[in-house]
């Protein structure tokens, strides 16, 4: 009786871990996105993953590369 072994990937055949890459957000997308609130344009932290509306003074998370852009969601900025 044959076994079959499930298909890994070279990194996962020897043990080797890569560190998650960030999301990327489309440069297109970005330039129609604007804060649901003021209506303003927002910029991109990549680090954090998050769209920041200075207006609004909100940073709205990204999710598996998708902007959730529901106030309720967004965290308020400090200052």
């Amino acid at each position: 009786m044959r076994e079959d072994k499930p298909m890994v990937g070279k990194d996962q055949e020897s043990g080797a871990k890569q560190a998650p890459e960030p999301s990327r957000i489309d440069p297109r997308l970005l330039e129609i996105l604007v804060c649901p609130r003021t209506k303003t344009t927002l910029e991109y932290d990549a680090q954090n993953q998050e769209l920041i509306s200075r207006a609004a003074k909100l940073a709205y998370p990204i999710r598996d590369g998708i902007p959730i852009m529901l106030p309720e969601e967004a965290r308020p900025l400090d200052g």
